[in-house]
């Protein structure tokens, strides 16, 4: 550039594709890269754009490149620097977010702007022969991306077809490879580590390998025994987990003794706003994470494909397959829904009764309080109260008499009696016997060329109906032993709320609303105590301070059930 002629305003725009890392030293290669041939140019960077971890592909949109054209759109800059052409674009044409070759080449057409790459040189939009070349570049481009996917596509067929793990991030109770359980230990020689893994398929009559059938494990040393869960390790607390609700344990229950326990989820790298990646970062499980974990079909040694499962996988089973499906059937089981039908929105709708015509009161719009929902008699004459109000005063006075240590004094009714039938062993028998009849019925199916398949399909039918059955008596008899076992207080953590009410009593009604659902905290409010709302006196109530409402405690009136 000569010295008669003005330095160029550029920016610079880098993106990589993939930095699961978040180290970023792929677009720091690339600023630095362009930065130099700012000064060969003498041009002024004045400003840098990063999309990092962002395909130009995918067609999701890439914040800082949208950045980048609004800035130059307003003038702010005379032309881009970047590593390559495929750094600012992928496809030829991309109408949803119209981050592509045409639409950049508008851009640098209506405005006139420089454009140069480390890669490519200079793009020379002016002239026939050099729009040829930028788009010859995009198409390539977009060639290389369609095969790139197509491969990708390829692979994770394979890894269906042959049951193998089709990566990501590790599977809570396997090691990083997906395969190895999280820790086996040799009962007779003590070994940890080692061990071979080796899927068994079935043999055609061709002689080719087909399905896989089952999965060895064997000791390093030789061993004959079969390893077994360390205890204590993450796969051991996951088949104990699985177990207890299988038993109609709660799921919340689960959680609380693993929050307990210092169990973690795996450590994940979390995105930011700006598309960068954290460090590895574990998490406390919850009971939405822990749910689905318990319904993850690999913890059985299945391979699960867009939510179906396709067949056996390459890797062990943590969890014994008929004790995973008697959990998916007590998991599945509408009585065990928490917040059946519509969802409310104030505690005491239903619950609250009139001090008056002691009938429920209802809520109501914004009714006749000064602002807010209210609670209104049935008849509408005797009480009209502010919703949230009265559920802050019922809910400080719960919280406060859960906080004592005879908190569970409250609750010592004997236990609901439920009709007898077939304990939990024998369903858990019948419906591994079936199992076994549906999987043999398959295998003889397979190995008989001359078996009639509309016969095999009806005698699979009516097998599958009897195990469906069976799973519906296991998970009523689950409920049942769980009804039988439960009470109000027994998914609510009280020594912690105890802990939070001693240090803040707001900060535990805070914590409480927080952990546990509406429907929830109803259960445990029904069970304890009756609230009547009474007729309340008109005026400031005492101690009443400018700003504050016209709340009057008194005509609130929670009396225990118990204790």
């Amino acid at each position: 550039m000569g010295a008669h002629q003005t330095r160029r305003r550029v920016v610079i725009y880098c993106r990589i594709s993939d930095d699961r890392e978040g180290r970023q030293n792929g677009v720091k290669r690339q600023e630095a890269q362009c930065r130099r041939i700012a000064d060969r140019n003498g041009d002024d960077v004045v400003r840098v754009f990063v999309d990092d971890d962002r395909s130009a592909y995918n067609g999701r949109v890439r914040p800082d490149y949208a950045n980048m054209i609004k800035y130059l759109e307003a003038g702010n800059a005379d032309g881009v620097l970047a590593l390559a052409p495929t750094r600012l674009y992928r496809k030829l044409y991309e109408p949803r977010t119209r981050q592509d070759y045409l639409h950049f080449h508008d851009l640098v057409n209506r405005l006139g702007l420089h454009v140069q790459t480390v890669k490519a040189g200079r793009f020379d939009l002016s002239t026939a022969d050099g729009r040829k070349a930028a788009r010859d570049a995009a198409s390539q481009a977009q060639y290389e991306s369609e095969l790139i996917g197509e491969r990708v596509s390829d692979a994770k067929a394979d890894n269906v077809r042959d049951g193998t793990f089709r990566g990501g991030g590790r599977p809570f109770g396997y090691e990083p490879d997906g395969i190895t359980p999280r820790s086996r230990v040799c009962p007779e020689c003590g070994a940890t580590g080692g061990f071979v893994i080796a899927p068994v398929r079935k043999q055609r009559h061709d002689g080719t390998c087909g399905d896989i059938e089952a999965v060895d494990v064997t000791c390093p040393n030789g061993c004959t025994a079969e390893p077994h869960l360390a205890e204590g390790s993450e796969a051991w607390h996951l088949r104990q987990a699985t177990q207890a609700v299988a038993d109609g344990g709660s799921v919340r229950s689960v959680v609380r003794a693993w929050q307990a326990a210092g169990i973690r989820t795996p450590a994940r790298r979390k995105r930011h706003p700006d598309g960068t990646r954290s460090e590895p970062i574990s998490g406390e499980w919850t009971p939405t994470t822990l749910l689905k974990l318990l319904r993850r079909p690999r913890n059985a040694g299945l391979m699960e494909v867009a939510g179906e499962i396709t067949g056996k996988g390459a890797w062990p089973a943590i969890v014994n397959r008929d004790t995973w499906r008697i959990a998916q059937a007590v998991l599945n089981n509408p009585a065990r829904r928490t917040s059946p039908g519509p969802a409310r929105k104030w505690l005491g709708g239903g619950l609250y009764t009139c001090g008056t015509c002691k009938d429920p009161v209802t809520t109501s719009g914004r009714g006749r309080t000064r602002s807010g929902s209210a609670y209104l008699c049935r008849t509408g004459q005797h009480v009209s109260r502010n919703a949230g109000e009265v559920d802050n005063f019922v809910e400080r006075v719960v919280v406060a008499r859960l906080s004592r240590k005879d908190a569970y004094d409250l609750v010592s009714a004997p236990a609901p009696e439920y009709p007898a039938g077939p304990s939990m062993q024998e369903l858990n028998a019948r419906h591994a016997s079936l199992t076994g009849r549906l999987e043999a019925l398959a295998d003889a199916f397979a190995g008989d060329d001359d078996s009639d398949p509309i016969e095999y399909r009806a005698a699979a039918r009516r097998m599958k109906q009897k195990i469906t059955a069976v799973e519906q008596e296991i998970a009523d008899a689950a409920a049942s032993a769980a009804a039988t076992h439960s009470g109000p207080l027994n998914d609510i953590d009280l020594p912690e709320l105890a802990r939070r009410h001693a240090g803040s009593p707001q900060g535990a009604l805070r914590w409480w609303r927080e952990t546990y659902s509406l429907e929830t905290r109803r259960e445990v409010l029904a069970a304890l105590v009756t609230v009547a709302i009474l007729p309340a006196e008109q005026g400031r109530p005492a101690g009443w301070k400018p700003g504050s409402k016209y709340f009057h405690p008194e005509s609130v009136k929670v009396e225990w059930i118990k204790g």
